[in-house]
């Protein structure tokens, strides 16, 4: 047997190659419409031409250097294969436009439960398997568009293509997707997971998702990279993996759905935010039951969740967080209660908070949240305990309201609201600032204030731009017991001024030191 290399293998091949290609290529353009009748002429003409040109083929001998031309047995038997081949594959150009279309509509209601409405003309691809495929297709929920598709191919079984009433369609992907999705019809998901038909796969690639309120109003996009349902034969598990963004943070979502007890486990992972989600899920007669773990700088807690008459709620497992989410109209309102927590974790640029800021994900004006939020100890901050507060979102505000502090059981610190502000010239937090002074000798002590500075008094108030960015705090309207001063205006103008005073203890403690001077004076 000769040993061909691949270029003159291919030398051999081409001009079979180009016959072929020129045929089908002829033959599928130009008689899309034609009638029946016509369209097999056409054939029978163009295969005893096809016949024409094989007999004058010419094979290359490798030991000779030189074409010798075929015998002509074996030129008619090697293109009759050929042909026959492809011809059977071209069988489905012949199909109907309408049968195609009640054909694949029926079957992907019963393998998936979906209803699919044809706009366009459905059309025929050969490689680099057979599909058929049409643009600006819709899918239906509940009589009702849900989303419409710009290209989907039906990939189809080529088990029997003489019979065009028994086309089996088998993997389908769906391009350019917008998906338009409220409370009531999200169930359609879930319904695709319940019902897929095992080895088949169900993909959508390059889609959106617009999730509205029930006054049809955007809460939130989502860019779909992918999303696909499928069969895990191995552990005989129904699939939907998905890699997606929401608020420009990218997420990835697996859900694995255990084909013998019903189980569902979802995964939701996101390394910008380093978010980590893993829940299981239990259906009873009125409610879902389950847990879902979350991890986040490596720390780990496990919470239990009811969901019941369009209410989410949840506890941890220690107790010290709680909350409700409410679907209809959306609402999300938690307890979260802290014994210690590092200020590393709120403020510095490694932060989750930070990272969940600089995502704006926080600043949505569609989202509704209430946070009550109490802190026992924050490190760094030894003389600071019991922080109390409430964090409210909403109209694309976050604010900080009710805030309350004890500083070394001897001044009460707190705040009716302090508005963060996220814009290019940094992060700030901007607000009014109350110092209620319940023992003001003790607090003259700590800072070694000198006896003929220790002017009594009991409050003081004063606006601050606190710039997170810069470790920066700027102070105005300054007033002692309802009073302002020139000399303290002054004082504070300077301060501002001084571009080098950071955030700090040792600043901290001179400016009082200072300030408490010139007030006495």
């Amino acid at each position: 047997m000769l040993n061909f290399n691949k270029k003159k293998f291919r030398k051999i091949l081409s001009p079979i190659t180009t016959l072929l290609d020129n045929f089908f290529s002829k033959f599928i353009s130009s008689n899309k419409h034609a009638p029946i009748k016509k369209k097999l002429s056409y054939l029978d003409n163009k295969i005893e031409s096809f016949f024409d040109k094989i007999r004058n083929l010419k094979k290359y001998n490798q030991n000779k250097k030189k074409f010798y031309y075929l015998d002509n047995k074996v030129a008619i038997s090697i293109a009759s294969l050929i042909l026959l081949f492809f011809s059977y594959f071209l069988i489905p150009v012949f199909y109907k436009d309408d049968l195609i279309k009640t054909s694949l509509t029926n079957q992907i209601f019963e393998k998936y439960d979906i209803n699919i409405e044809f706009n366009e003309k459905v059309k025929y691809g050969l490689f680099p398997k057979p599909f058929f495929y049409t643009k600006n297709l819709d899918i239906k929920y509940d009589d009702k568009v849900l989303a419409n598709s710009g290209y989907v191919k039906f990939y189809i079984s080529f088990n029997n293509f003489f019979l065009s009433e028994n086309i089996s369609s088998k993997n389908i992907i769906f391009q350019d997707t917008e998906f338009d999705i409220n409370s009531n019809n999200i169930n359609f998901f879930l319904k695709a997971l319940n019902s897929s038909e095992k080895e088949d796969r169900l993909i959508f690639k390059g889609s959106k998702f617009f999730y509205k309120d029930q006054d049809d109003d955007l809460l939130f996009l989502s860019k779909i990279k992918n999303f696909s349902f499928f069969y895990d034969e191995v552990n005989n598990f129904q699939k939907v993996k998905s890699n997606f963004e929401v608020f420009n943070i990218p997420f990835k979502l697996d859900i694995t759905k255990n084909l013998v007890n019903k189980k569902k486990n979802i995964k939701l992972t996101s390394k910008k935010i380093r978010l980590d989600i893993e829940t299981s899920i239990e259906y009873e007669k009125d409610k879902v039951i389950g847990f879902f773990d979350i991890a986040s700088i490596n720390k780990r807690n496990l919470f239990t969740y009811v969901i019941k008459d369009n209410s989410l709620n949840f506890l941890s497992s220690e107790k010290n967080f709680k909350g409700e989410v409410n679907f209809k109209p959306f609402y999300f309102l938690t307890d979260l209660n802290f014994n210690y927590i590092s200020q590393r974790k709120i403020f510095q640029s490694e932060s989750l908070l930070v990272d969940l800021l600089d995502s704006e994900l926080l600043n949505n004006p569609n989202l509704n949240a209430s946070m009550n939020i109490k802190i026992d100890k924050i490190d760094k901050f030894e003389y600071l305990q019991d922080f109390i507060s409430k964090i409210h979102l909403g109209d694309g505000r976050i604010l900080i309201k009710n805030f309350n502090t004890q500083w070394n059981n001897s001044v009460l610190i707190k705040s009716n609201e302090i508005e963060f502000l996220n814009d290019i010239d940094g992060k700030k937090l901007v607000g009014e600032i109350i110092f209620n002074f319940e023992d003001i000798e003790k607090f003259f002590r700590y800072f070694q204030i000198k006896r003929n500075y220790r002017d009594v008094f009991e409050t003081i108030k004063l606006d601050f731009v606190y710039d997170l960015t810069l470790d920066k705090l700027n102070m105005n309207n300054l007033r002692i017991d309802n009073k302002s001063f020139k000399k303290i205006d002054s004082f504070l103008n300077e301060y501002n001024k001084d571009k080098s005073n950071s955030f700090n203890k040792v600043t901290i403690r001179n400016f009082i030191k200072e300030f408490f001077q010139i007030y006495a004076g």
